[in-house]
């Protein structure tokens, strides 16, 4: 796809700090969060025709660690969150981004860890035929970006609850496209197994690492005894025949999704499964 003619800026407001993701009631939910706005933050910067991020932060942490993905500020800028709440923190970043004179600029909160470059380009494409235009949630409820492809677009979000009815009234248009990363926001712990299962970023899936014993991983080889499976943070873990008995699994093919019980030393898969396949495994 090519590069846009007008380029774009996105804006990511990041809470950070110890009451970031509330809801996710995990004691690692800080460092989950700061994982999440990283692997947005990172989709953002890869994207063709993105030539600035605006990350609208307080927290020193998250600040160092976004500075570290731009050596040399050449791509983001920095700049303090009002602490007003979020829409006042968007506010803040658009209207830094149209004083560098971007008259493209979308609002995409940092909590969509799936999300790929491929899959921003292609929102930020289709926003681009529309004054103003908005991606609703998976649920389609909720808001998962918007974006002002007019310069005297008005400025105004309205994140939160229900925002997809009031950004449809404020006479955005709505974009329901198939872009699981892009609607994927993720607030609680089901909105992260969904992710799991869609894939997640490089720093969510280290900060997973860290935490939890249940990752996701990619079947690399097979053979008659087992195999290796291919973790989301780029690791091999090797499997064999009792790590997927009672799975209900009778064949596993390379390029499979599943998800693994890890060893205590992280090195070999104790269960694998895939969810909705076997005993006591449900879709929800």
């Amino acid at each position: 796809m090519p590069a846009p003619s007008r380029p774009w800026a996105v804006v990511v407001p990041v809470k950070g700090g110890s009451s970031a993701k509330s809801r996710l009631a995990d004691p690692s939910r800080p460092a989950l969060a700061t994982a999440f706005a990283l692997d947005t933050i990172m989709a953002a910067l890869a994207t063709v025709g993105v030539e600035r991020v605006v990350v609208v932060t307080s927290d020193p942490v998250v600040a160092t660690l976004v500075r570290a993905l731009d050596p040399g500020d050449r791509v983001v800028d920095l700049v303090p969150d009002p602490g007003v709440g979020l829409n006042a923190a968007a506010r803040a970043g658009v209207d830094r981004a149209r004083a560098e004179h971007f008259h493209r600029v979308a609002v995409l909160l940092g909590d969509h860890p799936s999300l790929t470059s491929t899959e921003l380009e292609i929102a930020l494409a289709a926003a681009a035929t529309h004054r103003g235009a908005f991606v609703p949630d998976a649920a389609g409820t909720g808001t998962a970006m918007v974006a002002l492809a007019a310069a005297d677009a008005d400025p105004t979000t309205n994140f939160g609850g229900g925002s997809a009815a009031r950004h449809a009234a404020q006479g955005l248009a709505r974009l329901d496209l198939d872009l699981p990363g892009l609607r994927l926001d993720v607030d609680e712990v089901t909105d992260l197994e969904a992710a799991l299962a869609v894939g997640v970023g490089q720093h969510t899936a280290r900060a997973l690492r860290a935490t939890l014993t249940i990752v996701q991983a990619t079947i690399h080889s097979t053979g008659d005894e087992g195999g290796q499976a291919l973790l989301d943070d780029g690791s091999l873990i090797d499997w064999d025949l009792a790590s997927v008995a009672g799975s209900g699994l009778r064949h596993l093919r390379v390029g499979q999704r599943v998800s693994v019980e890890l060893d205590d030393e992280d090195r070999r898969a104790r269960r694998m499964w895939i969810v909705g396949i076997g005993a006591g495994q449900v879709i929800s």
